[in-house]
């Protein structure tokens, strides 16, 4: 028996692997009839999988009835397989989903009078067992919404959190407006900060914890982040889910991504209770993309507006960080007048006098320090007196080529010739 186990197993891999549509919408019965899908299989396909465009956006959508590797654990094969083979049958998905049910309340129960135990955690997962095969039987009815939910809650209370996420994102996909939507995505950010905090502590792959992803621990999180704002952007927790996800991404120095997030959230949720935060967060995140005036001043431009926006929407709470804010005011002006200087001096070493003087005014009227401003007047006033661009070089070359104010022009209107003679 258990050598026919693992040549089970080892052969289910090898199918995941390779993407043999053994694991396909079809089940079994659509890998046998190689290739003749029928069209109620394909259209109970197609509600899982993700757009062309959120496959191209690494944090995007992925396709909510894909087989993990948690599925083919010893516990949960036999659940996989009984789920993929079979077909529609209202009557037997009542029964399960009764079944289920009574489990699941009985779990509710046990876990209330022992919060720290561990022992309804085995009738925890038979009941999502349960519900699984409730959602595969009865799919396209009723009992599928609420068994997608249930399972997903089922495998939460029993620590395998990578398939409670799988569940709640089959629900989201295929339910978008579900009843259970505010309580799937609490579940989904609990999950998601729950893995950031794993990933601050280790970034090894995993091949025995369920509660896990196997690899990409951080990248996982963050794409359930992501997710939660795009699928439900007007839900409880899409402006958390924002600033979480902005949070780790400053943590990892993905400074423009932070940017992103933060800015996401302070433009679509000004009622966020993170409002005053992203703002500060962001600041943050564009002074440290900055990477120098040979670079591009994108994000010193952008934390430049975005201090100038703190102190006028916030003047109470900026109060309060005052010194701060003018630490980072007096940053941007000294980087705002290195880049100045720098192009200053460029045209400077070319005798483009005029164009070094504009420079060295722009930086003076930007400027509070009296004697730096003093000494850059100085400057200024030796410069005027100065030609306002170089003698032309090689003036006997030049002069060889036409004027291009000549009054005598080198075609004729009309006449195609000219230029020719």
């Amino acid at each position: 028996m258990r050598l026919w186990f693992l040549l089970l197993t080892g052969t289910l891999l090898t199918f995941s692997v390779s993407g043999c549509t053994v694991f396909d919408s079809g089940g079994m019965s659509s890998f046998l009839s190689k290739g003749k899908e029928s069209a109620y299989d394909k259209e109970q396909e197609d509600r899982f999988k993700p757009g062309a465009d959120e496959i191209l956006d690494p944090l995007g959508a992925r396709n909510s009835d894909r087989i993990v590797l948690d599925d083919l654990s010893p516990s949960q094969i036999l659940t996989t397989l009984e789920a993929k083979m079979g077909g529609v049958d209202t009557e037997m998905a009542q029964k399960y989903f009764a079944e289920a049910k009574t489990l699941y309340n009985s779990a509710v129960a046990k876990k209330d009078a022992d919060p720290n135990g561990t022992s309804f955690q085995e009738d925890f997962a038979e009941a999502a067992r349960l519900f699984r095969l409730a959602a595969s039987t009865g799919a396209g009815t009723e009992i599928e919404e609420d068994s997608f939910y249930f399972a997903g809650e089922s495998y939460f209370f029993s620590d395998r959190y990578v398939q409670a996420n799988r569940e709640f994102e089959k629900l989201i996909a295929a339910y978008g407006g579900t009843r259970h939507i505010d309580q799937a995505e609490l579940r989904r950010y609990s999950i998601a900060v729950y893995w950031l905090e794993l990933a601050d502590g280790s970034r090894l792959p995993n091949f025995i914890d369920a509660k896990r992803p196997k690899v990409g621990l951080a990248n996982e999180g963050r794409r359930v982040l992501n997710r939660i704002r795009i699928d439900d952007p007007t839900g409880q927790f899409a402006d958390d889910a924002a600033f979480a996800l902005g949070k780790s991404f400053l943590k990892s120095r993905d400074y423009l991504d932070a940017a992103d997030a933060f800015e996401d959230l302070r433009k679509n949720y000004p009622g966020s209770k993170h409002l005053f935060a992203a703002h500060m967060l962001e600041l943050e995140a564009w002074l440290q993309a900055y990477q120098g005036k040979e670079y591009d001043d994108n994000p010193l431009l952008k934390a430049d507006e975005l201090l100038k926006t703190i102190v006028r929407v916030f003047p109470r709470e900026s109060e309060k960080e005052l010194d701060y804010l003018e630490e980072q005011a007096a940053k941007i002006q000294k980087q705002t007048a290195e880049r100045d200087l720098s192009d200053a001096m460029f045209y400077k070493k070319r005798g483009h006098n005029r164009a070094y003087k504009q420079y060295l005014e722009k930086i003076a009227g930007r400027y509070r320090n009296q004697e730096v401003v003093e000494e850059l007047n100085k400057e200024i006033e030796r410069v005027a007196e100065l030609p306002p661009n170089p003698d032309q070089s090689m003036k006997w070359l030049v002069d060889i080529f036409p004027n291009p104010e000549a009054a005598k022009p080198l075609i004729n209107n009309g006449d195609n010739e000219t230029i020719f003679k």
